[in-house]
């Protein structure tokens, strides 16, 4: 760590050197910092020719002048700001308030339009189960010539009827029903 070939500072104290030069390295690892200088020759050079370097920089580069009116100007464009912020914060609360609604608006439409059309197509799979149980009925007659007589149809109907209402219940779950427009 200490190796006198090397130049500048130890690795693990190059940033806290700069930061301790500066003020701004908390107290406590300032003083193990502190120590370390103490104790190491490469730092301790280090840091007194930095300190020299940053020393001779702020004496010879120019220091730039503010005009007379520098700070009048500077509060009239923080007062400016502040009232133009002040003016544009009640039309933005309104315009908050106004997409908010319109949300909740299209919420309520999207969850009514999934309702209606839920129930839509219940009825319009109820009306069909109706039509095939009365068909089935009609057909009893011509079934009744098949060998193992109309349950197994039945059973058929019934089984039908299940899935479409597995099918349906699980498109309104997903509010994937297929609706048209």
């Amino acid at each position: 760590m200490n190796d006198p070939t090397l130049i500048g500072p130890c690795a693990d104290y190059e940033h806290d050197l700069v930061e301790l030069h500066d003020g701004a390295l908390p107290l406590e690892r300032a003083g193990v910092v502190r120590l370390h200088v103490a104790q190491c020759a490469r730092c301790r050079d280090w840091a007194q020719a930095f300190a020299s370097l940053d020393a001779r920089l702020a004496a010879d580069l120019p220091r730039p002048e503010l005009s007379a009116d520098f700070e009048a100007r500077l509060h009239g464009r923080l007062a400016a700001l502040s009232r133009s912020a002040a003016r544009d914060r009640p039309g933005t609360l309104e315009l908050e308030h106004e997409h908010d609604a319109l949300l909740a608006a299209l919420r309520r439409s999207a969850r009514r339009n999934a309702l209606l059309g839920a129930i839509g197509w219940a009825a319009a799979t109820a009306c069909v189960f109706i039509a095939a149980r009365d068909l089935l009925q009609e057909m009893v007659g011509v079934l009744a010539v098949v060998p193992r007589g109309t349950e197994p149809w039945m059973g058929f109907g019934l089984t039908g009827i299940a899935v479409a209402i597995g099918v349906l219940a699980w498109s309104v779950a997903r509010n994937g029903l297929p609706l048209r427009g």
